[in-house]
């Protein structure tokens, strides 16, 4: 079976028959686009996305095999570019918040790919980043930068 006769044939188990799914594979990512009717895109997301956070590791899961150490993407609807945008907008929050009063800040909980973003956005901008915690426990903290030297001493 493919992967996109699979992810049709999850979807359709699912109570969705007519998502129209698109599957790119690049050098160390595969993004599976699925575009849903909007009265059935609620669902498909789930609450801040979890919906969406199990079908990836079903289909991770699923095609470890051929995947080997590719990260995958499931795009519903947009919701990723919606929902990056809004992780960009409470990483440049924590930044301020951060660097006005010196003092570490932790974010509410996100998800794994969500925590990696803002790793990699937050890299070069003066402030110092960890996750910690395990599964939905765990949360990223932002940290001014040399803060965390400075505790360990």
């Amino acid at each position: 079976m493919t992967m996109h006769e699979y992810v049709s044939m999850l979807l359709a188990h699912m109570g969705c028959q007519d998502a129209q799914v698109d599957i790119k594979e690049d050098d160390g990512r595969v993004v599976v686009s699925i575009q849903v009717k909007e009265e059935d895109s609620g669902m498909m997301i789930g609450r801040r996305g979890e919906t969406i956070e199990a079908l990836q590791k079903v289909f991770t899961l699923t095609f470890r095999d051929k995947l080997g150490e590719k990260r995958v993407t499931i795009a519903m609807n947009d919701y990723f570019d919606r929902r990056r945008e809004t992780i960009t907008r409470i990483a440049e929050e924590a930044v301020a918040r951060v660097t006005s009063t010196n003092h570490p800040y932790t974010l509410p909980y996100l998800s794994s790919e969500e925590r990696r973003f803002i790793h990699t956005l937050l890299k070069d901008r003066g402030v110092e980043t960890v996750s910690d915690g395990m599964g939905r426990d765990r949360r990223l903290t932002v940290f001014p930068s040399g803060y965390l030297q400075q505790t360990e001493e």
